[in-house]
């Protein structure tokens, strides 16, 4: 499973944080580097909470909040849905084995709420 849903991205080893690059999608969406940038760094913190780094959920409610203020962009609603599955799979996983799955599954119960009271 791809954790990563912008990472069909190719990286490009040119790019440079000043280039003012867009990248466009089979669909032709068409998304600003910054914007992608941004949406890469949400989804590694988001992934990063619901793997358990106390510190990564810790940032992801700002960042959530913070990137919904900046990009609006189906790629963000792809995201959130992909967050939402992602965290019910790790609920369900947790309640299989609670004694070894705590912080993952109080992790994918704030992703849960983060993402899915919009």
């Amino acid at each position: 499973m791809n954790k990563r849903p912008h990472s069909q991205f190719p990286p490009d080893p040119s790019f440079s944080p000043s280039h003012n690059l867009v990248v466009s999608s089979a669909d032709g969406l068409e998304v600003g580097s910054a914007a992608l940038e941004r949406l890469e760094e949400l989804d590694d913190t988001i992934f990063a909470a619901l793997d358990g780094d106390a510190e990564a959920l810790d940032r992801s409610r700002m960042l959530w909040y913070d990137v919904r203020q900046e990009i609006d962009s189906p790629l963000l609603d792809e995201s959130q849905a992909q967050y939402a599955r992602r965290a019910r799979t790790v609920w369900d996983a947790a309640c299989d084995t609670p004694e070894d799955s705590l912080a993952r599954a109080f992790a994918a119960l704030e992703v849960l709420g983060m993402v899915e009271q919009d």
